[in-house]
């Protein structure tokens, strides 16, 4: 696989690591949070039942499917089948739901395009009721495609003369294979009868290969039977993190040292070794005289401490008097970001409350 870094993707790590020269905060801790779904799902939902609903409605509208769009029916069902079984393992790394699979394949989509109809609520309660589920959520469509293109230009090839190893450049050939995927998935509730979330997931990936021959090059390409099973499993966990709480990291820079106050470098130390409550406990033991500069720092520091042992409101306390008491405009920022945490806590908690019964 592939990976291509935009300049904006550059221009931001290297605005990054000017930022971190100017500050000198240099040193980082890396946190594991659990962060909120863009699709509140109702708290009454804990257990939902995966549903393939890409079957054909005839053999004649497969074949015809398969004829226009180019796509073997074993290619997509084993695409459908891995965007499932990304999906579920997807939702069950969160700890929001229980998932199970069906082991029904239903009438869905034509042409992988279009939204079918919904299910009707007599089936979904079924289904529902056969896995003891409280939701159903179904893949309604599925459609991709593969586009190869080629190119001529120079390759670098190694060549062994005796002992010698060397690389040179000969005319070659160049492909790149791009594939693209498109996902329909529905939330059905049964309890209300209500459609909670409806969406058409896309994910596109691009892989390349070179030979001194366009065959050469074209047998070293991914197939695309694997290209889309790649790209749905692409589309099936892209999808989870839209309706499940997904655990996330978090970096978070903090300062490592003063010319004027040791306390900031010692608590510094701890804080690498993970002794984040002595760290902090070192880092408040110095403030009183410190001069504005260093009192900015143990206190924004102080702040990161509180946000690592898990204590917004005091990270966003101290962060606030990183700038409130010493000036640290850096503090402001960092009370900003912890106010949007904050929020994050406040769905997060909404989305993993559960209903008593």
């Amino acid at each position: 696989m592939n990976f291509i870094f935009s300049f904006k993707t550059i221009y931001s790590l290297l605005f990054s690591a000017f930022l971190l020269l100017v500050c000198g905060c240099s040193k980082n801790v890396t946190m594991t949070r659990l962060v909120p779904a863009p699709v509140t799902v109702p708290s009454h939902i804990q257990k939902i039942v995966l549903v393939d609903r890409t079957k054909p409605q005839s053999e004649g509208l497969a074949i015809l499917e398969g004829i226009i769009t180019g796509e073997l029916p074993f290619e997509v069902r084993n695409a459908v089948q891995a965007t499932l079984s990304s999906l579920q393992m997807s939702l069950n790394s969160s700890p929001r739901f229980q998932i199970i699979r069906a082991n029904e394949r239903l009438p869905g989509g034509i042409f992988g395009q279009m939204f079918p109809n919904p299910l009707d609520w007599y089936t979904v309660e079924q289904l529902a009721n056969r896995y003891d589920a409280d939701a159903v959520l179904t893949l309604e469509n599925f459609s991709s495609d593969f586009i190869i293109t080629d190119q001529q230009r120079l390759i670098k090839k190694t060549v062994t003369e005796g002992k010698t190893t060397r690389q040179i450049e000969v005319q070659g050939w160049y492909v790149e294979g791009v594939a693209n995927v498109s996902a329909g998935f529905r939330l059905y509730d049964p309890k209300d009868r209500n459609i909670v979330d409806q969406q058409r997931f896309e994910k596109k990936n691009l892989w390349s290969a070179e030979g001194e021959t366009k065959a050469q090059a074209l047998a070293l390409l991914i197939t695309k039977a694997d290209a889309a099973r790649a790209v749905g499993e692409m589309a099936g966990a892209g999808y989870a993190t839209k309706i499940a709480p997904m655990y996330a990291e978090i970096n978070r820079g903090f300062f490592p040292k003063s010319k004027t106050d040791p306390a900031v470098s010692k608590g510094a130390r701890l804080a690498e070794v993970d002794q984040w409550e002595h760290a902090i406990e070192t880092w408040k033991a110095a403030l009183p005289g410190v001069d504005e500069k260093s009192g900015g720092m143990l206190a924004y520091n102080i702040g990161v401490g509180y946000e690592v042992l898990g204590s917004l409101d005091l990270a966003k306390e101290w962060a606030g008097r990183a700038y409130t008491d010493f000036g640290l405009k850096k503090g402001r920022n960092y009370t900003r970001t912890l106010n949007g945490l904050l929020q994050q806590q406040a769905l997060l908690n909404q989305q993993m409350e559960k209903q008593d019964y």
